[in-house]
């Protein structure tokens, strides 16, 4: 029965023209139910229970990374485990990939098709508080209970793969890429990332004068090779920290005093914290970050390259959020008139809603808050 049916999926798959294929799947389908009316569900889930063992048993859905096969890997996005076990959420995804990697394997592609859990956080150390376990004792629990469900369904799971993101042999290589990334900086000449051991060399020649720091802030902006050889090990330091991709940085965050850690702004609801309901406040936090901005030019071309629909590039385009500003030389002065007039040559200006202007001459630190969209029709 089982080879009468893959046989005809081949057939339609391969020529779907074929309008035999399906009646007769139908009705191979139609008596196959039949056929399981006749079992009671004690027998049904005696079968399942048997035939899942012996797919574990031959490793039906491993797959080897020796072969001649046309590659494939469908990717679902890991589960935290945590001890309610699956929501309907999670197979409501699951189910649908699974199926791209069944459908991919009958098409005869080698499909990679595993499955992990991202099983560091704070709900880990909440549920380990409030229910006096080790959350490595708790965590390993509800993965072994994740993994039983998750079996029960059926996913074609390649769990030779399996990732948990709280096993050392898997963080030690996050924290390594973390390393790679502290001792990089990124070249804007050759748009992108080198070794700060690069940097130290061109600042040792000549200074910072072909790469400018990023933060306009800094105290330094300028500097020679003398300059650096004459640095403290301390300020040497200092100025890479401002190059580096990895940097320390004070920023605003969320902070929570009684889960003693910072928040994302979509764990904060109201004011209070997501999980256990505990005030939440704005801090400045000295903190670790990325330097992604320095990317943006880079994956706004990418994205002319990649097959996305046009709307999720657009939405892509807004999450960089490149911005260009315009600074116009105007002459205007108090003349609003003349002022207007100008602004319509400016041609990034004009597409603006509002200008803020100040006169430091006439009224020192008043500001000015002119509405332009008006502007072209004598408003």
């Amino acid at each position: 029965m089982l080879i009468h049916l893959k046989e005809l999926i081949r057939q339609r798959l391969d020529k779907p023209q074929n309008s035999d294929a399906f009646p007769i799947f139908a009705a191979l389908i139609t008596q196959n139910q039949q056929k399981m009316a006749e079992y009671s569900k004690e027998e049904i889930k005696n079968i399942e229970e048997k035939w899942r063992s012996e797919w574990k048993k031959r490793e039906v859905y491993k797959v080897s990374n020796d072969s001649t096969k046309p590659k494939y890997y469908v990717l679902d996005m890991f589960p935290y485990p945590s001890g309610a076990g699956l929501h309907v959420g999670h197979p409501l995804g699951y189910i649908a990939s699974d199926i791209v990697a069944r459908y991919k394997r009958i098409k005869g592609f080698n499909v990679l098709h595993p499955m992990g859990f991202d099983a560091f956080g704070l709900p880990a150390e909440q549920y380990a508080l409030e229910h006096g376990i080790h959350p490595a004792v708790s965590t390993a629990d509800n993965i072994n209970n994740f993994k039983r469900q998750l079996g029960t369904i059926g996913f074609s799971y390649d769990w030779s793969r399996e990732v948990q993101t709280c096993d050392p042999s898997y963080y030690k290589w996050t924290q390594w890429i973390f390393l790679q990334i502290f001792d990089s900086w990124f070249n804007r000449k050759n748009e992108k990332a080198e070794r700060i051991s690069e940097l130290i060399k061109v600042f040792e020649a000549e200074g910072n004068k072909s790469h400018p720091i990023p933060n306009s802030k800094f105290d330094i902006q300028h500097f020679t090779g003398s300059d650096w050889k004459a640095y403290s090990e301390k300020e040497q330091q200092r100025i890479l920290m401002e190059y580096r991709l990895a940097y320390l940085a004070y920023t605003d965050v969320n902070w929570c005093e009684a889960l003693g850690t910072v928040l994302a702004n979509d764990e904060v609801i109201n004011g209070v914290s997501y999980r256990g309901g505990f005030p939440v406040v704005k801090k400045q936090m000295r903190q670790w970050s990325l330097r992604i901005t320095e990317y943006a030019e880079r994956l706004l071309k990418g994205l002319n390259e990649i097959d996305f629909s046009d709307s999720m590039k657009e939405i892509q385009r807004n999450w960089i959020g490149k911005s260009v500003r315009s600074a116009p030389n105007l002459s205007g002065g108090r003349n609003f008139s003349k002022l207007t007039k100008e602004l319509t040559k400016q041609e990034e200006v004009f597409k603006s809603k509002a200008l803020v202007l100040r006169s430091e001459a006439t009224r020192p630190g008043v500001l000015q808050f002119v509405c332009l969209d008006k502007r072209l029709d004598g408003g």
